[in-house]
């Protein structure tokens, strides 16, 4: 498989400033305040260098080293890990809030409920995750719905969940935007 940062295909879903989601989550004060975030497929780290600039210690995990790298040179108050989001290289309980804007949907059916295992390792008690899971795969629907963000994430308690169309620089795709919170 080629990394999307060689062949420009992030261009699909890149966005260059911060979500609307992530600003809406930050104005209602649902974040929380500032602590530790680890964004899971945070790509070039839009959204981690604002989150920084507003006192959270960031940290970011993905697949691509080409996003990893320029990434880096792009945000240098933020730490960048290559890292699968089913084997977390951290602690439990190492973070207040974890970000996931588009990795969610690419995950196969049988390894949601591991992923959600992961964030909920990585999250203290009541930290909270900010999921943006896009109902299209590569253009195409995909199995996404409500109910399975709910069986995904057995266990958690959903402080919020709606369709939004969520924007990238070059379109907007149709997508659940749900605000989730660790159990204490």
């Amino acid at each position: 498989m080629t990394d999307p940062y060689a062949d420009g295909l992030y261009r699909w879903w890149h966005l260059s400033r911060v979500s609307p989601e992530l600003l809406a989550a930050e104005a209602d004060d649902w974040l929380g305040k500032p602590g530790d975030v680890l964004d899971i497929g945070c790509g070039l780290g839009v959204e981690l260098a604002h989150l920084a600039q507003h006192g959270w210690r960031s940290c970011g995990i993905d697949m691509s080293a080409i996003a990893l790298q320029r990434a880096r040179a792009d945000h240098a108050d933020v730490v960048f890990i290559q890292a699968d989001a089913l084997r977390l290289p951290f602690a439990a309980r190492a973070f207040d809030l974890v970000l996931d804007r588009g990795c969610f949907q690419y995950l196969d059916p049988r390894q949601r409920r591991a992923y959600s295992a992961e964030a909920e390792r990585v999250l203290r008690p009541d930290g909270r995750m900010l999921l943006r899971a896009c109902l299209n795969r590569a253009g195409i629907r995909n199995d996404i719905t409500e109910a399975v963000i709910g069986s995904a994430f057995a266990g958690w308690t959903i402080d919020f969940l709606k369709p939004v169309q969520v924007p990238s620089d070059t379109r907007e795709m149709p997508a659940l935007e749900v605000r989730l919170r660790r159990k204490v």
